[in-house]
């Protein structure tokens, strides 16, 4: 919702609310605030309007001696953290298909089969560790955490939510030009707001500890392993692909 507020005699805006949330904790706007949006009779004082009621819910004494702030936004860790999460929900995914039979990386002509087939199991596999731990494998290890501002863990419905929205508004469903638009408008916005959208919307936050030496050394171990694992289920087919070529070249020279 695109608000308008006045701040000493001064109309700003737009702004979005989220952006007005963050200022009422901060202790830029009170409860008596002039708000306005579009289609609204006049102007409202801020604890009256839908969307931003709930920040008023405790007393204003307690809001200020709470003073909950988003942690700082940090780029590399979380693209690290991405990386280590997509690649082992990658080969959890192959190895089901190999052993059931289906190929999901080979001969996908439909974008509805790329959603049912990969984005789906790994947005729920992601929201049912983000539910009931607080992280993923990647984020465990670069010492990251998704909670609520107030510090709690996001229920079920919550991280279902956030999971789907990060991989289809960051990571574009896997489509690469999707992927490429997504991950720069996740920086910038990064960058910019000081959180990601989806976690700004909600009032989520991606809660860092200090990454320290070890935390970095562990985390290229855990890649390249990774990485190895996953081309060793690739091997197969690779080993196809060499000996057709090489057939294939055999059958010209003849």
């Amino acid at each position: 919702m695109i608000l308008w507020i006045i701040q000493d005699g001064k109309k700003s805006g737009p702004l979005e609310d989220y952006e007005v949330r963050e200022m009422i904790r901060e202790g830029k706007v009170s409860r008596d605030t002039r708000v306005w949006h579009e289609g609204a009779d006049g102007w409202l004082s801020a604890s009256d309007l839908g969307v931003l009621a709930n920040e008023f819910k405790a007393p204003e004494e307690e809001q200020e001696a709470i003073q909950i702030r988003p942690t700082p936004f940090r780029a590399w860790p979380r693209l690290g953290a991405r990386m280590i999460d997509y690649l082992i929900y990658e080969s959890i995914l192959h190895s089901f298909s190999v052993l059931c039979g289906v190929n999901l990386w080979k001969g996908v002509d439909s974008s509805g089969w790329v959603v049912i087939g990969i984005v789906l199991p790994v947005i729920l596999m992601e929201a049912a560790m983000v539910g009931s731990l607080g992280f993923t494998p990647g984020k465990w290890l670069l010492g990251l955490r998704v909670e609520t501002l107030g510090g709690q863990r996001l229920s079920t419905g919550q991280a279902f939510v956030r999971s789907m929205r990060v991989w289809v508004l960051g990571m574009g469903m896997f489509i690469p030009l999707m992927m490429i638009i997504g991950c720069c408008m996740s920086l910038w916005f990064g960058k910019k707001k000081g959180g990601m959208l989806w976690d700004l919307q909600s009032g989520f936050q991606v809660k860092a500890e200090q990454l320290t030496p070890k935390r970095i050394a562990w985390f290229w171990v855990i890649l390249v392993v990774v990485i190895s694992i996953n081309s060793l289920l690739y091997l197969p087919e690779i080993l196809t692909l060499v000996e057709q070529g090489v057939q294939e070249k055999s059958l010209r020279m003849e």
